[in-house]
């Protein structure tokens, strides 16, 4: 190997070693917002995900969201709402006294479930999911209709 073949190697594999620095991962949520509706209490919490600063100072907007948990009685469920996608809504999660677990369909049969999805509904979302551990194409599935 040549002089320059050499130092050209030794350079290339001193740049590769170099990390270049990622900006922080951080994310900012607001204080919940707590709205009561005929015996449903909604907590609501707009989060911010994002990278940064970066150089210059500028911020990477990852995810723009709100956080809802709905309770009723001694069940909550939990959901979400992204800022790009407002005519959407997730649910995700139901907890109980007996343990947090993903949604079941007999579930949907609940006062809790059919007052968040009327919820959500009045609030603009015209496709509502749920996180469905049967579902293995995406692991979401719209919710079910009486």
């Amino acid at each position: 190997m040549n002089k320059y073949k050499y130092q050209a190697l030794v350079l290339f594999l001193s740049l590769s070693m170099i990390s270049i620095a990622k900006p922080e991962y951080n994310v900012e949520c607001d204080a919940p917002r707590i709205e009561n509706h005929s015996g449903l209490s909604i907590a609501i919490t707009h989060c911010v995900d994002y990278y940064g600063p970066g150089e210059g100072g500028t911020h990477q907007i990852l995810y723009d969201y709100e956080t809802i948990v709905f309770e009723m009685g001694n069940e909550f469920v939990s959901g979400k709402r992204y800022s790009d996608t407002p005519n959407e809504a997730s649910l995700t999660r139901i907890r109980s006294v007996d343990g947090e677990r993903f949604l079941e369909k007999i579930d949907f049969g609940k006062d809790l479930l059919k007052s968040s999805i009327s919820y959500l509904q009045r609030q603009g979302a015209k496709t509502i999911k749920y996180l469905d551990k049967s579902n293995e194409i995406d692991g979401y599935s719209l919710v079910p209709t009486e």
